[in-house]
């Protein structure tokens, strides 16, 4: 039956909780589909060798991408698309108040994904955890939290900088150019 996604989204807003913020709209064999809110509090830079399909349903986020070796914002406007290719880092960065939709392939038992977590400092990849996600809501969120909790394996080997579990993002400003703030 037709879902209303404003209104599945707020009687479940409450499952929905940082560092991801997601949940499951539907768990298929083919493909699964998330509703994730704002604010997340996310350093991780996600990679599949599938596509990801994204539907901003309200407000604006940045989608930061590794392009070229270099970290690169790219705006998501409220009613926007956007298709992220296989292979392509990417971290969805989401303030309080946002909303999106994201269609992904089901990967099949054995098909490997990445967090990869990068150095705030040197841009430096810090860590690239590979592993077998059986469920991307509750597994990517014990994959992160597990990496932040470990202080060798989350200190930066160029310039001895620790990535830390990140604050929830407080907002984001557009112009004159992005800048990403968290909650103190």
């Amino acid at each position: 039956m037709p879902i209303d996604l404003l209104k599945w989204a707020e009687q479940h807003k409450h499952e929905m909780k940082p560092p991801v913020s997601n949940k499951y709209l539907y768990d298929g064999e083919d493909f699964f589909v998330m509703l994730i809110q704002g604010p997340n509090s996310r350093n991780d830079f996600h990679v599949t060798n599938s596509e990801e399909f994204f539907y901003q349903l309200k407000g604006d986020i940045v989608v930061r991408i590794i392009e070229d070796g270099r970290i690169k914002d790219v705006p998501l406007r409220e009613g926007e698309t956007f298709f992220v290719p296989g292979n392509v880092p990417h971290s969805p960065t989401r303030p309080p108040g946002t909303l999106g939709m994201v269609v992904e392939r089901r990967r099949p038992p054995g098909e490997m994904e990445h967090l990869q977590f990068y150095c705030d400092n040197c841009q430096q990849l810090v860590h690239d955890l590979e592993f077998d996600c059986k469920d991307i809501v509750n597994h990517f969120a014990q994959a992160m939290e597990d990496f932040w909790a470990d202080a060798e394996l989350s200190t930066c080997r160029n310039c001895g900088t620790r990535v830390m579990k990140p604050k929830p993002i407080k907002r984001i400003t557009f112009e004159p150019t992005i800048r990403i703030e968290r909650e103190i």
